[in-house]
């Protein structure tokens, strides 16, 4: 079965002419050794509808010719398979057996076999060679004269050429030689009338029609081919430099995250996805001086290297002209009138630039045609669009003043920069991603740090689009701000109920506020287990049958550490005290209490207790 479905797809290319400029000798002679297997079984076939009465023909000759197709069809076929086309000379022993196959199936079939004879060269202009396609006419027109000669005398040849007396009744069974025998015709005048008014004709029509379409095709094909070839090459060299041009651009933007480990101040966290190989879009994070962190975010108009290249130039002429002018609305006033300068293809940038003071938390920024940013406040505990007035376009007009906005950042603030790749991206019922459901996403994500925001970001906006192509770049970046320079520590504190049903709340309350430093979920569980076993000391030991509070204080540092403090006003107690259990000794024979400490000791870095001021701490 898979032999015989092999031939029928290759049968089929004949016709359907797939991978036409793939094409090359080895797979035209896999074409022809299938149309052979074909024209084998269509001649059994005929061979047997034949002796059943169906098909008027000769059987004699029938069986006779059905034979012959084993050696000049089914045999050189079956071979040029198992060769794959593979073979030097194979083409021509391919190409020979068919056209003498073709001769004998014409001889028998002689009222519609003129049909047959385009099929040798019709095959020979696939090999895409204009001498091969012309040798194949030639043997084609040599073979139409043996069979038209040789028919005159083994008649085979239609009645319809022969000149017959006036009152001769014919059928389709009578021949050439039985008239020859009856009406006593001459062999002489019928041989050169068959020759002059039926070969020559034939070859007439042969010549100039299909030989010299099937070299004209032959010889387009090779062109097509030699054409494909060298835009193939193109091609690849042309995907060879966008791929370097991919790399160029991925090297230039910041991927190596966090991007300046020596600083606590912040947790930063960006990413672009280009629509093609090379994209518009950029963003960057650097450091004008120790205390300064500058960040943009941009989108050049236009698509592919042209964008790009532009790019490039943007990004290169923010960085370093603001090093020198460290003013947001100075620098991007200078970058503008440069990118204006021969800018002949009139492309433009839209760009968000901010400069934070790590000392203060404040923020200096310039909105030059972007989309609006979104701020995370941590006194509302939500993100909102940070709208101001626009500027113009980077690259649009020169000699534009830029004006810059201010705002304060606090400790635990966050700040989202995209581009509209992300509010544009659209889905398979035409629907914009839109700036709600951005805004939706982050406020329903707030646990989740920079990274996890934008890795999450991006698959929320795959789900939403689906199979539909991406039409344009998608940027985003994230700056979380944890705390100002100067300050050494900050500390959150709230007071509580000394009872076990105030826990809920008291770890509720921690998981807040660690949240909003990006604290991860498994630490965070860990740090409900630890509270848990301390509240519960203060709880049931440190007041007796007394009511009394409980402080938590919340204090966390530059180096991304946190500490948990507990007071209390209760009795001296120090829960350190207690001896570690002894998990050699079976459990009835252990002491009680000290297993709570002892698990929350081994969940943290260090547990310390002191007693000042009445207070346990």
């Amino acid at each position: 079965m898979r032999s015989i479905k092999k031939c029928l797809v290759g049968f089929m290319s004949i016709f359907t002419g797939e991978d036409l400029l793939k094409e090359n000798e080895e797979h035209a002679n896999v074409v022809v050794s299938t149309t052979m297997t074909m024209l084998f079984i269509v001649v059994v076939i005929v061979c047997i509808l034949t002796h059943v009465g169906l098909f008027k023909v000769n059987k004699a000759f029938m069986v006779d010719s059905t034979i012959r197709s084993i050696f000049t069809l089914f045999i050189p076929s079956i071979v040029g398979l198992i060769l794959k086309g593979r073979g030097k000379y194979l083409k021509y022993v391919l190409i020979v057996c068919l056209t003498i196959s073709i001769g004998t199936i014409y001889a028998l079939l002689t009222y519609t076999a003129i049909l047959l004879l385009i099929i040798p060269i019709l095959l020979a202009a696939r090999y895409y060679s204009k001498k091969f396609t012309i040798f194949v006419a030639i043997i084609s027109i040599i073979m139409i004269g043996i069979v038209e000669y040789m028919g005159i005398y083994v008649g085979l040849l239609d009645l319809n050429y022969v000149p017959l007396p006036n009152g001769t009744t014919i059928t389709i069974d009578t021949n050439i030689l039985d008239a020859v025998k009856k009406l006593n015709l001459d062999y002489g005048e019928i041989t050169k009338f068959v020759m002059l008014n039926s070969y020559l004709p034939k070859i007439f029509v042969y010549i100039f029609t299909i030989a010299f379409a099937s070299v004209q095709i032959s010889r387009s094909g090779k062109n097509m081919i030699e054409k494909q070839k060298e835009i193939t090459k193109k091609g690849a060299r042309i995907e060879t430099e966008l791929n370097l041009a991919n790399a160029i651009q991925k090297n230039m933007l910041p991927s190596i995250f966090p991007p300046f480990p020596e600083h606590r101040e912040f947790d930063i966290y960006a990413s672009m996805f280009p629509a093609k190989e090379v994209g518009g879009d950029f963003y960057d994070m650097f450091l004008i001086d120790d205390n300064h962190l500058a960040i943009c975010m941009a989108d050049v108009s236009g698509k592919g290297i042209p964008a790009s290249l532009f790019m490039m130039i943007s990004k290169i002429l923010i960085k370093n002209i603001s090093c020198i002018d460290k003013e947001t609305d100075i620098a991007l006033t200078r970058v503008n009138n440069m990118l204006c300068d021969g800018n002949k293809l009139g492309l433009f940038v839209t760009a968000w630039f901010g400069i934070l003071d790590l000392k203060n938390g404040n923020l200096e920024f310039v909105n030059a045609g972007h989309n609006p940013p979104l701020l995370y406040s941590r006194k509302t505990g939500k993100f909102e669009y940070l709208r101001t007035k626009p500027n113009l376009l980077l690259a649009w007009k020169e000699n534009v003043n830029y004006i810059k906005n201010e705002i304060q950042l606090e400790s635990g603030d966050r700040i989202f920069l995209y581009t509209d790749g992300v509010t544009e991206a659209t889905n398979n019922e035409n629907k914009l991603y839109r700036e709600e459901r951005l805004q939706d996403f982050l406020n329903n994500n707030l646990n989740l740090n920079a990274e996890e925001t934008i890795k999450k970001l991006k698959e929320n906006l795959d789900k939403f689009v689906g199979n539909v192509e991406q039409f344009d770049d998608i940027t985003m970046l994230e700056l979380c701000f944890k705390g100002n320079k100067n300050e050494k520590d900050n500390i959150i504190q709230k007071e509580f109920k000394a009872d076990g049903k105030e826990l809920p709340k008291i770890q509720e309350f921690a998981k807040t506020e660690l949240e909003k430093y990006n604290c991860d979920p498994k630490t965070i569980k860990k740090i409900d287990l630890v509270i848990e076993e301390i509240f519960a000391n203060i709880a049931n030991y440190a007041y007796k049958d007394k009511k009394g509070n409980c402080i938590l204080k919340i204090q966390f540092d530059q180096e991304c550490k946190v500490d948990l403090i507990f007071e209390d006003s209760g009795i001296l107690f120090n829960p350190l005290e207690n001896q570690e259990p002894d998990f050699s000794l079976p459990l009835k024979e252990r002491g009680i209490g000290g297993l709570g400490i002892f698990l929350a000791r081994k969940m943290i870095d260090d547990i310390q207790y002191k007693y000042e001021n009445n207070k346990n701490i």
